[in-house]
């Protein structure tokens, strides 16, 4: 990305926030092909970037872009500020159950990818993707 339109985007209240959290942790060029490559749906990339513009309509977002909130806390855990990062990453409430379901999808996911590399087959009769080595 260009120096000049980095700068022009760290300086904007909400598409600057995506800017200032890759300048706090490295990402890649790598880790941006999925933009280049087109295999995604157009409104799929562009939930994607509102994510990762903390553009979603969260209570911290109404309340700090849209100055319509008074209350900025999490509606589930009312303890923390309910950000894109709170919601996805650090909401106690949401630790006990759904994180951990994200966390098995994933991993079927890699599971049922790795097996797929490695010509293993995959038993059908039961409900997980478990390999059978041939």
């Amino acid at each position: 990305m260009g120096q000049s339109l980095k700068k022009k985007l760290k300086n904007k209240v909400l598409q600057g926030q995506y800017i200032t959290n890759i300048d706090r942790q490295p990402i890649s060029e790598e880790d941006m092909l999925w933009l280049s490559k087109g295999d995604l749906k157009a409104e799929i990339e562009s939930e994607i970037v509102e994510v990762q513009d903390q553009a979603l309509q969260t209570k911290y977002y109404m309340t700090k872009i849209l100055n319509t909130e008074t209350d900025t806390k999490c509606r589930l855990c009312q303890q923390f500020d309910e950000t894109i990062d709170h919601i996805t990453l650090a909401c106690p409430i949401l630790a006990k159950e759904e994180y951990i379901k994200r966390h098995d999808r994933v991993c079927a996911q890699l599971h049922f990818n790795i097996c797929k590399e490695t010509g293993a087959q995959l038993d059908k009769n039961t409900g997980m993707n478990m390999c059978q080595n041939q």
